[in-house]
């Protein structure tokens, strides 16, 4: 005999997706949270170092290229291709380190009551878009000033 019926099985489904989604906004405590922004701290850290030493290996190729041109032409070139590549790796740090800081904000949201934290979240993400953007304004004109270099 079978004891679970749809109308059995849906309400329990209801009534754990009502716990998850409830206990999704508690308030932490203040030992766990210092733990969790701690952990996000580092992960951010390790990861803007990563992204760090990418461009600091892209600025070296760059300049290793410029150096072995044969003429002005192919100096040009060389400098627009290492300042594009410069302005790439540039936006992976800077997009590294938003991510790094909106990842310790959303933990340090989770310490506080449960009625603020949506809103602090969506304050943090706010911050982590707008440096993103600006991420993207400067890698943007950085390669404008690569094509005026080539020109």
């Amino acid at each position: 005999m079978n004891t679970f019926t749809p109308r059995l099985l849906s309400a329990l489904l209801v009534a754990s997706s009502a716990l998850a989604l409830g206990a999704c906004n508690t308030q932490e405590s203040a030992e766990e949270t210092q733990q969790d922004v701690a952990e996000a701290q580092a992960e951010g850290q390790q990861e803007v170092a990563e992204q760090a030493a990418d461009a600091a290996e892209v600025a070296a190729e760059g300049q290793q290229d410029i150096a072995k041109s044969d003429d002005a032409a192919e100096a040009r070139e060389a400098q627009a291709d290492a300042i594009e590549d410069n302005a790439d790796a540039g936006q992976d740090v800077s997009e590294a380190k938003a991510k790094a800081d909106y990842e310790v904000a959303k933990q340090k949201c989770e310490a506080l009551p449960s009625a603020e934290q949506s809103a602090c979240k969506d304050q943090a993400e706010a911050a982590y878009d707008a440096a993103k953007a600006q991420a993207e304004r400067s890698k943007e004109q950085k390669d404008a000033v690569a094509e005026r270099v080539r020109q």
